[in-house]
């Protein structure tokens, strides 16, 4: 066996995979979460890093362009799956043929004829020169981050001026979306159009998607082995795994990320948010902290049978509020800084509404 014919077992057995997402592909992207973290898939922070580009959702325009691009930036052996659907096993069907097509290197790559474009998230520009605030003529690096980025939002763009490592301002694109609504919101939506919904329902929606954010929050920040416990913890929650084990896992996480005093140190002083809507306010550890709440009131509530009124919920808004925040939030941070900030208020996206931008 030759050594690239090896390359490509050792590859199949456990590949290192990347997802993008678009905006409505939310409930593609934790079915395939899910059923890889079942296999002992390894998720990288680079899709250069990858075999396996995992795409979730239908992209718009720019996004395929993104895709593209970084499609032909991937060494072989690789596979591109497009999970345009949620499903389990759809997903199965579409995994299975990502790890058959890396551990047969001599095949056409599938994703070829589509592979023509675009780069990642990261994503420098044209250097330039400006005043600081001194009035001296520094270097300044346009360099944007999405869509295509490890732990980002799915259809969020940010546009950052920087000198230095600093953003000095920021401009914040949003994708267009589906028409389909938000996927952590179904049951409120589902509710409102009469559909009898039961009030623990919906709260282990609501503490998936607190975990959700959670899981993000905490690989950006560098803890990987309590990310992925949130992650896990998010998927069974989704699988309707008895409430019992859940709650237990869930006290044992939340006492271990709360008492943290190095993820209150990193977090601390990070944008700050003074005005509406109050479950934003405080800096990025008032967040955090705020999430373990969200989520230890959801966990208590997962076996509720009342019928849920969604009259009285304000889940089934979009939850678009942080994205007009985050110019001012951002201008000041350093990268490192910008991408907790961000993935602290982690905005939903997967919404009927047209592209925006704010800056």
């Amino acid at each position: 066996m030759g050594l690239i014919s090896r390359l490509s077992c050792f590859a199949a057995g456990r590949p290192p995979f990347f997802v993008v997402t678009a905006a409505g592909g939310t409930a593609a992207r934790l079915g395939v979460e899910a059923e890889a973290r079942e296999r002992g898939w390894r998720s990288v922070a680079s899709p250069a890093a990858c075999s396996v580009l995992v795409v979730c959702g239908e992209p718009g325009p720019d996004l395929e362009q993104a895709v593209e691009r970084v499609w032909r930036q991937i060494p072989r052996p690789r596979a591109l799956v497009r999970a345009s659907v949620p499903g389990r096993e759809h997903l199965i069907t579409l995994l299975d043929r990502a790890e058959h097509e890396l551990a047969a290197p001599d095949r056409r790559d599938s994703g070829d004829h589509a592979a023509e474009g675009h780069e990642s998230g990261d994503e420098p520009g044209m250097a330039d020169r400006e005043a600081d605030r001194d009035g001296l003529k520094l270097d300044v690096l346009h360099v944007q981050l999405g869509p295509v980025l490890a732990d980002w939002p799915a259809g969020l763009v940010v546009r950052a001026v920087m000198q230095g490592d600093v953003v000095q301002r920021a401009e914040v694109a949003t994708a267009e979306g589906t028409g389909r609504g938000s996927f952590w919101t179904e049951p409120w939506t589902a509710a409102r159009t009469g559909d009898p919904v039961a009030r623990g329902t919906a709260e282990r929606r609501g503490a998936a998607r607190s975990l959700d954010t959670l899981g993000r929050l905490l690989a950006v920040a560098g803890w990987d082995r309590m990310s992925a416990q949130a992650r896990w913890l998010r998927d069974d929650l989704l699988a309707d795994h008895p409430s019992e084990r859940l709650t237990a896992r869930f006290e044992r996480l939340s006492d271990s990320v709360g008492r943290s005093r190095t993820l209150r140190w990193m977090l601390r002083d990070l944008g700050p948010v003074t005005a509406p809507p109050a479950r934003l306010a405080g800096d990025a550890a008032d967040r955090l902290h705020a999430l373990l709440a969200e989520a230890g009131t959801a966990m208590g509530l997962l076996d509720d049978p009342t019928p849920l009124d969604p009259g009285n919920e304000a889940h089934d808004a979009p939850d678009t509020a942080p994205v007009s925040l985050l110019p001012d939030l951002l201008a000041g941070a350093d990268l490192g800084a910008a991408r907790l900030i961000v993935a602290s208020l982690d905005p939903d996206l997967d919404r009927p509404a047209a592209s925006a931008t704010h800056g």
